[in-house]
């Protein structure tokens, strides 16, 4: 009778365990059984740009060629409501209407068009530099290529490469007029203070970071070691700016979602720009 009973309790113990493993297994990740969470998720920036166009379904198929509803308004204005991170204060009600209604305005829609530019990725990024972590921010933009398109670091920034080189413009050292005489041979006192060489250089000078980061990276000072957060500039609807990020949660308003939004006029969008790639500072 006892060995009877422990049978059982064995079987219901394997049964609970096997019905838990299905139910993982049925699951993805933290969405353990609940799929309709992972369709509203916006998994892709490729997939936001797609909804923000409304040029697939609500269960992420693309819209057969020809078909009414690719980029049809009334869906779309559906899909723009949730492509906004609700838990930012800043976007408020009346600013997201302001926007759908301009986006999806019958006379004039506005779409994201992915090879048009007017929009760049900023990738915040670690390296060891002569054996020390520090953060360094690439930005990166799409260009033509000879097989398509690619992306392309066009600039970049960060705090220690910065520091590298002094911004004073206030030149104290200087090569004597006359240096041309003796052959430029007092060029020696250029280099012989490293932390004093910008002072030799033309008015003007800016340093170029990027081939800076090259450099170092060649030399083996500079290892890349991994991307910490990703983050699109989207300067491409006219009369305004946001910022798409990706957020993970364990909810509906997850993915990739717009974080930020303003308008912006097209004579501020210079300023804009130079603001987000830190040459203001």
């Amino acid at each position: 009778m006892i060995q009877k009973i422990h049978k059982v309790i064995i079987l219901l113990v394997l049964s609970v365990f096997l019905f838990e493993g299905n139910c993982y297994a049925q699951g993805i990740g933290h969405y353990k059984g609940d799929e309709s969470k992972l369709y509203a998720e916006t998994k892709q920036f490729t997939q936001f740009v797609k909804r923000f166009n409304n040029e697939e379904d609500m269960n992420g198929q693309p819209y057969p060629t020809g078909s009414y509803k690719f980029r049809e308004l009334s869906m779309r204005k559906k899909y723009l409501e949730v492509l906004f991170d609700s838990e930012n204060a800043s976007l408020t009600k009346k600013l997201k209407k302001d926007f759908i209604d301009d986006v999806t305005n019958s006379k004039a829609p506005k779409f994201i068009e992915k090879r048009q530019g007017g929009y760049f990725a900023q990738v915040e990024t670690r390296y060891l530099y002569k054996g020390k972590n520090i953060n360094v921010t690439l930005y990166l933009r799409l260009q033509a290529d000879s097989l398509g398109y690619k992306w392309a670091i066009f600039d970049v920034y960060s705090d220690v490469l910065q520091g590298i080189h002094k911004n004073d413009t206030s030149k104290k050292n200087f090569l004597h007029p006359m240096s041309h005489e003796i052959d430029f041979m007092n060029l020696h006192r250029a280099f012989r203070d490293p932390n004093e060489i910008e002072d030799y250089g033309v008015n003007g000078y800016k340093m170029d970071y990027l081939s800076v980061l090259f450099y170092l990276a060649k030399s083996g000072d500079l290892t890349f070691v991994t991307v910490n957060k990703v983050k699109f500039h989207i300067f491409q609807i006219s009369g305004w700016y946001f910022s798409v990020e990706k957020f993970e949660r364990d909810s509906y308003n997850s993915g990739w979602m717009i974080s930020q939004l303003m308008p912006l006029k097209n004579e501020d969008m210079e300023v804009w720009t130079q603001h987000i790639l830190q040459k203001d500072k």
